[in-house]
């Protein structure tokens, strides 16, 4: 149809990075990551002790056996560690990745609705204004614009909804939060 349509954009990284439950799952991430490096920290500080004994050649033959042995069996485990963190986290990260995306198509398609808009496009640039204008975003820009991409270059004031998206993701999150936990039927 002819005549006006009313467009918004909002800045995908900005959402990302003042969503709460964006945050929170980056904290549960965090969270499980801190307890494989400890555990990688002690191993590797005893893998030392181990190595700094054996080296000095002062060990008994029982004594020099039971390092050896120990030595490998840390260097096991840290190599499983590190393939079990990088299975976790990639999985972890796909998962969460997609949550977070639907929640963000969701009450982007919620908001348009009610404001009457009929496009809405996303784009990312760094939160911090000071960056916009530096190489490496002024280079990724241009790289997705080579590969057909496109980007808003002049953004009207009011045609940004980013902040009343985070503002609007932000109470949808807490109310669910809030929310008491279903009850099971106890039949």
């Amino acid at each position: 149809a002819v005549g006006t349509t009313k467009v918004a954009v909002f800045n995908l990284a900005v959402v990302f990075n003042k969503y709460e439950r964006a945050n929170a799952v980056k904290g549960e991430v965090a969270r499980e990551m801190k307890q494989l490096q400890e555990e990688a920290k002690l191993l590797q500080q005893n893998l030392a002790v181990w190595q700094n004994a054996l080296q000095k050649g002062e060990l008994t033959a029982a004594k020099k056996e039971l390092y050896e042995e120990k030595t490998i069996n840390a260097r096991r485990r840290l190599e499983d560690m590190g393939r079990e963190a990088r299975a976790k986290v990639g999985k972890t990260q796909e998962t969460n990745l997609i949550m977070l995306w639907k929640d963000i198509r969701e009450a982007t398609n919620a908001y348009a609705k009610e404001n009457g808009l009929q496009l809405v496009i996303a784009y990312g640039d760094p939160k911090e204004i000071e960056q916009v204008d530096l190489f490496p975003n002024v280079s990724r820009k241009m790289q997705a614009l080579d590969q057909g991409g496109a980007m808003p270059f002049f953004v009207a004031p009011g045609v940004d909804i980013s902040e009343a998206l985070v503002e609007r993701l932000n109470r949808q999150y807490r109310e669910k939060k809030a929310e008491p936990a279903e009850q099971e039927d106890p039949r």
